[in-house]
């Protein structure tokens, strides 16, 4: 082999070698920051309540019983439907009744998606009761001697229907409430929950 072939055969590899270098650069994208492969954040997924629990919505409510409690050395009362069960909320919504119209338990323990009704803070019910605007959705004016208004507000992806307590009151700026998923909107149950609501509230009375 001359010197020539020996030099046109050293110019053809390097020519192979740069074609296929370039062919894989143009396949394989220079290395870039590894991608997210976690989802967006969002709002947490809808709870959805069991079907024996909304069909109850149909079924008439238990005799009302009344509570007794005591709160900053004042004592309150005030009826709530039998189909409520005491439970420990583990925070500052005290007390706490949910909903189990199938238990005769005295006591039970919390799930996430029952619908429950207790007395404690919220930001929003204590900014309206303090400024006098209205907040939510369906908004009352009260003219009652314990609750400025009623309404429904979003909780943490849930509905909270409630009535705010006066300034003066034993849980003065708090929501006496509601909280349930959204799928009860407009169901039976809806209304037969919110009549529990109403009778509580309607009943309330200090000493």
């Amino acid at each position: 082999m001359g010197f020539f072939d020996s030099l046109k055969k050293i110019i053809n590899t390097a020519e192979t070698v740069s074609k296929q270098l370039n062919s894989s650069s143009q396949a394989a994208p220079p290395a870039s920051a590894p991608k997210n492969t976690k989802p967006a954040p969002s709002a947490a997924p809808a709870q959805k309540t069991p079907q024996n629990i909304l069909d109850s919505g149909s079924i008439p409510a238990k005799e009302s019983v009344l509570i007794e409690k005591e709160y900053a050395d004042k004592n309150y009362t005030f009826r709530l439907s039998g189909d409520f069960i005491e439970f420990d909320s583990h925070c500052e919504l005290d007390p706490s009744y949910q909903y189990e119209p199938y238990s005769n338990e005295d006591f039970t323990e919390y799930s996430n998606i029952y619908p429950d009704i207790s007395i404690g803070p919220y930001d929003d019910v204590y900014n309206a009761v303090a400024s006098g605007n209205p907040v939510g959705k369906g908004y009352v004016k009260l003219d009652n001697k314990y609750f400025a208004f009623k309404t429904r507000l979003d909780y943490f992806g849930k509905n909270l229907y409630c009535y705010g307590f006066r300034d003066g009151t034993a849980r003065e700026r708090e929501a006496f409430g509601l909280t349930c998923n959204k799928d009860i909107e407009g169901t039976p149950l809806e209304k037969k929950l919110i009549a529990a609501l109403d009778e509580a509230a309607s009943t309330y009375t200090e000493t």
